[in-house]
């Protein structure tokens, strides 16, 4: 659970949230430039009305979402789900683009804001959980097997830099509450 010290609220986005998404979009890839897949230029070059329709389409639920995490320090993690790629096997949601602040790492803020997904994800009937680690960032890989994600064998070329793989990870999701290792 995040700290005592730094108490966290998540929650969902909300199309007014459009400044909150840009801002944490923009923290998160200037922190890990290439964990997330999207040039932090191209991200810098979006318009407002990019990110008002952007930040819509994540409140409303029925086929993506996003969660948003403060403390008293402002923005502090992220995550996104999402029904709709194509790629995904019938019964399965993706989570994505998960950022914990370097203030809140190792509270278990990151495995919160993946509970906050899975259970968007099981509202929605989905069986599994589906998300892609570059497979540079070795050390996410271990946080997602700790909370009970396997390697599927499934590579795609990172989209920023073709040279680089991602490492397609799921897990079954529960019908109550999550199950971890």
């Amino acid at each position: 659970m995040p700290t005592q010290t730094h108490p966290v609220k998540i929650r969902p986005v909300r199309p007014e949230d459009w400044t909150s998404v840009r801002a944490v979009t923009l923290q998160m890839l200037t922190d890990a430039p290439q964990a997330f897949g999207e040039p932090l230029a191209e991200a810098q070059a979006r318009t407002e009305s990019e990110w008002m329709e952007q930040a819509a389409q994540l409140a409303d639920t029925s086929r993506a979402c996003a969660f948003l995490a403060e403390d008293a320090m402002g923005l502090c993690g992220y995550v996104r789900g999402d029904s709709t790629e194509p790629r995904l096997p019938p019964g399965a949601v993706l989570a994505g683009q998960l950022w914990v602040a370097t203030r809140q790492r190792g509270t278990g803020l990151g495995r919160a804001l993946m509970e906050a997904v899975s259970a968007w994800g099981r509202e929605r009937g989905a069986d599994q959980l589906v998300l892609g680690v570059t497979e540079t960032n070795l050390a996410v890989v271990k946080f997602y097997e700790h909370l009970g994600y396997a390697d599927i064998g499934m590579r795609i070329p990172l989209p920023s830099d073709p040279t680089k793989q991602i490492i397609v990870m799921a897990r079954k999701l529960a019908t109550g509450s999550e199950v971890t290792r």
